[in-house]
């Protein structure tokens, strides 16, 4: 679809906006001639260009043929440049031109629309070519059915040719799908009963089938290359999820969850860069699907469908793609559930640290607590020793100045009494600090 909107443009809600929005229903006009007819079609990807540089430039050929430029923001432009009818239409990553030019060159495609072309815009799209289509649309006659095969093989230059009819048998399609010498492949369109604008619109779907297959065939490559960068990342996995299943062989889970890691990082930069080319591939997929349908093909004798053969190389190309991207998606589900189950191994070995490293504390503190309670037993004797002592010597002088005592028995007889005072008051102060 058309990027109709900019910075600069007006809200949805206003009547520009709204211009614009309609505009869009009419983005890609047909362009109409009757048969019989030849057809140039081009399409150049634009890579490092943009849009707005290819548009600027197809500007400078319109101006250099004196005929009007495409508007600011256009993806399309339709101009009469001599005999040809062209036109000129942007698509999200490349640009096509298609060139009508009324009647078939004697014999057919020895002079194609291109060659009306000015030589400079010639050699400069030629130079970018990604596809290449010329078809000749003929019309038909009443010979029979062979002799009209015959005389396509002989237009195409190849025996093994692929078509049937269209539109309900009022057109015939007939490709070889071979390159000429130029790169371009070559269709023949039989018009029977075809109406102008019918035709057109038939045109219109084998250009659009013919670019966006190709377009399709874009990911394919990049399928290949996906499926022999996990074909390296799956056995490295697997090797972590062996270590973690044995993990007794191998009790670093660090260097595991490290290991996976990497490997997650490289899985999630495979599938970010190519995840646009996938949904590409899908999109133009479905495209062609869509405009096949739209054809209405029918086999004619025994010669196989141009879109038979169409779907017999894209389809497979697309399960591909499919598979490629469907791989990788998997083999990131695989690696997020082992770098959690890693995670859980090594929080619980972590739990299992901490455990032991508060049981060890919890020792440490019965100890130091049994130790405690040993000196606690050694001050009461102490302290009881030292006021025994005092209390003696107390005696002691109570006797040297005339009191009848005996010194030793009373001292003897006040030591259980202290000892039991003292006891009695660390125990109260235990009892006071627990409080």
């Amino acid at each position: 679809m058309t990027n109709f909107l900019t910075d600069t443009d007006a809200p949805i809600n206003t009547l520009n906006g709204r211009v614009a929005l309609s505009n869009e229903w009419h983005a890609r006009p047909l362009l109409t001639l009757p048969s019989p007819l030849r057809c140039s079609h081009m399409v150049c990807l634009r890579g490092e260009t943009s849009l707005d540089e290819r548009r600027e430039q197809f500007a400078e050929f319109c101006e250099s043929q004196g005929q009007s430029r495409p508007s600011k923001d256009s993806r399309h432009h339709s101009v009469h440049v001599g005999n040809c009818l062209l036109k000129w239409e942007g698509h999200t990553e490349a640009d096509s031109y298609t060139l009508l030019v009324a009647g078939n060159a004697e014999p057919p495609f020895a002079a194609p629309a291109i060659s009306f072309l000015d030589a400079g815009m010639r050699s400069k799209l030629v130079d970018q070519l990604f596809l290449g289509v010329h078809i000749e649309v003929i019309c038909g006659d009443e010979s029979p059915q062979e002799s009209r095969q015959q005389r396509v093989r002989a237009l195409l230059g190849r025996q093994d040719i692929y078509g049937g009819s269209i539109s309900d048998g009022e057109g015939e399609i007939w490709s070889s799908f071979r390159l000429d010498a130029e790169g371009f492949s070559r269709i023949v369109i039989i018009d029977s009963e075809l109406s102008e604008a019918r035709l057109s619109r038939q045109v219109q779907r084998v250009l659009e089938i013919e670019t966006y297959r190709m377009l399709a065939m874009l990911g394919l490559p990049a399928a290949r290359d996906v499926m022999g960068t996990l074909g390296e990342l799956e056995p490295a996995l697997d090797a972590v999820i062996e270590q973690i299943a044995h993990r007794d062989a191998d009790p670093a889970l660090e260097r595991s969850l490290e290991r996976i890691t990497r490997i997650a990082a490289k899985v999630e930069h495979v599938a970010a860069a190519h995840a646009y080319r996938f949904a590409a591939a899908r999109a133009y997929n479905g495209i062609v699907e869509r405009r096949i349908a739209e054809l209405k093909e029918v086999q004619r004798d025994s010669a196989p469908r141009y879109t038979t053969f169409l779907q017999k190389t894209l389809m497979p190309a697309m399960r591909t793609c499919e598979a490629a991207e469907r791989r990788t998606q998997e083999l990131a589900q695989r690696v997020t559930r082992a770098t959690q189950l890693l995670d859980s191994m090594v929080d619980m070995d972590q739990k299992k640290q901490n455990q032991a490293i508060l049981e060890s504390l919890a020792e440490r503190a019965n100890l130091q607590l049994r130790l405690q309670q040993s000196v606690e037993g050694f001050s009461i004797f102490a302290i009881t020793y030292y006021a025994v002592g005092l209390l003696g010597y107390l005696f002691k002088s109570g006797k040297s100045l005339g009191l009848s005592i005996n010194p030793d028995l009373l001292t003897g007889v006040t030591a259980p009494v202290v000892l039991a005072i003292v006891w009695l008051s660390v125990r109260s102060i235990k009892n006071r600090l627990k409080r």
